[in-house]
């Protein structure tokens, strides 16, 4: 991936083509949002809109065939995050705005798209209502139905971070090695930060419940990313974060609780400034 990376800045023209590319294909406009943010990251807000309306063509495309603007959604998504990276140089910033925005866009989606939506709903219930047995999946597709534009937009902002994640990899990989890891592990948020995010998704839950993905996928992030930095001062190797994700796939109604928790007292005792760094001699 890092070779795909450094073809594609060799210049704009290189890295726009590939990005339209990608964008057609539907299950690769991740690389394609990848490559704008890594130009927007390098070269700026300029040279990323460039590269960003030739990735838009092959959006268009994308949007011709599957009849929704999935891959668009998560271009615009990923240039605006790039942007805001690279003028604060911090990743808790761009994770707090990029949720605002993500609200935006949803309050958009839902009324430009809610028929589009919607048809996708019916069919998916036409198809389990041929089943008695799965009425409980009928019943909880129609709950979300006034909020299905803010769930799918919550899963294009994750998208647009994992996309901006990859694009921060290239730029380490490119020109900063060991860039990524010590951000990554330097991250957590600010007690403002997070009282907003809790604040945000209290009320979510209270009034606008197709919000509360949009305002946890920050916490998530920045949680992952603070359990990640704890191995590694430990020195617990790998398989521990194997587990970990292993355990996040299992047990995700049991693990995004504790990576909220772990989140909001990081931000006020900064869990890993508190744990020795382990060495190689420490464990023998």
């Amino acid at each position: 991936m890092l070779g795909l990376a450094r073809y594609a800045m060799k210049s704009p023209l290189h890295t726009g083509v590939l990005a339209a590319l990608f964008a057609a294909t539907p299950l690769l406009y991740f690389v394609s949002a990848a490559l704008v943010a890594l130009t927007t990251l390098k070269h700026g807000i300029s040279f990323g809109t460039r590269v960003l309306l030739m990735a838009m063509a092959g959006g268009l495309v994308s949007w011709y065939i599957s009849g929704v603007p999935l891959s668009l959604l998560v271009l615009v998504l990923v240039t605006l995050l790039a942007e805001v990276l690279k003028a604060t140089q911090s990743w808790s910033r761009t994770l707090v705005l990029g949720s605002v925005a993500g609200l935006v866009l949803a309050v958009i989606a839902q009324k430009l798209f809610g028929v589009q939506f919607n048809s996708i709903l019916d069919g998916i219930q036409q198809v389990i209502s041929a089943d008695s047995t799965d009425a409980a999946e009928w019943q909880l597709l129609e709950l979300t139905r006034n909020w299905i534009g803010y769930i799918v937009i919550s899963t294009q902002l994750a998208e647009a971070v994992l996309s901006l994640l990859l694009a921060r990899f290239w730029q380490a990989g490119l020109f900063n090695p060991g860039g990524l890891k010590v951000e990554m592990h330097a991250l957590r948020f600010t007690k403002q930060e997070v009282a907003f995010l809790v604040a945000a998704v209290l009320l979510s839950v209270l009034y606008l419940p197709g919000a509360v993905m949009l305002f946890g996928i920050p916490m998530v992030f920045v949680g992952m990313a603070i359990l990640h930095g704890i191995v590694t001062k430990l020195d617990l190797g790998g398989q521990w974060l194997v587990a970990l994700y292993i355990g996040a796939l299992l047990f995700i109604q049991f693990i995004l609780p504790l990576l909220v928790l772990v989140v909001i007292v990081d931000s006020v005792i900064d869990l890993r400034s508190r744990i020795p760094e382990r060495t190689k001699s420490d464990n023998e």
